[in-house]
């Protein structure tokens, strides 16, 4: 009789814990930054087998609201953007991380759904020959919002100097923030010297 009693009673304890599993929003997940792209896709509210292997793991206190939050973009491949301590930067493989100001700050949602949802940006590359000696490489970002806003942040990458062997080129390209203003000026003056 009392094993019967603990069998149910053990299942009605399992019940609870799984309908509270179901519920889960997934805010007390910390997802890393880093995962590999066979774990980007995955929702791990609805395939909690799966945390351990992509090195996803529970928060026990949900006061710690310091968690990185991570959404890809389209273009380039490996861009990304997170939002840590309230502030939002532009992640380029191997580069250097940039800083984005302004509403876009308030704009982008990182909850678990939108983490599956890949920002759909505009991305605009130009290589210019400077008097056919100096190359500048510039872009243009086109990112949109939750809100349904599209801002426009646009991008230099710098020449590489010095050898292979120094410090700065093992770290990656510095991508240089360039005003949008710069940018159509130096598209317009490339297109008019063709």
């Amino acid at each position: 009789m009392k094993s019967t009693i603990l069998l149910f009673s053990g299942l009605a304890v399992a019940a609870l814990l799984s309908a509270c599993a179901g519920s889960n929003s997934g805010e007390n997940l910390e997802v890393p930054t880093n995962l590999p792209p066979i774990c980007r896709d995955i929702d791990f509210v609805e395939q909690p087998d799966m945390r351990e292997m992509c090195g996803v793991r529970t928060v026990r206190t949900l006061a710690y609201k310091n968690i990185p939050q991570q959404r890809y973009l389209i273009k380039p491949q490996e861009t990304s953007i997170v939002k840590s301590n309230g502030k939002i930067e532009l992640r380029f493989q191997n580069s250097l991380p940039l800083y984005l100001d302004g509403p876009i700050a308030d704009e982008l949602e990182f909850s678990q759904q939108k983490r599956l949802e890949k920002i759909k940006n505009s991305y605009d590359y130009h290589e210019i020959y400077n008097k056919g000696v100096e190359r500048i490489r510039i872009f243009k970002m086109g990112i949109p919002t939750d809100k349904g806003n599209t801002y426009e942040f646009c991008f230099r990458i710098p020449e590489k100097k010095g050898n292979a062997r120094t410090r700065s080129v093992a770290m990656g390209n510095h991508i240089e923030a360039l005003s949008c203003a710069d940018f159509d000026r130096l598209v317009a003056e490339n297109a008019k010297t063709k």
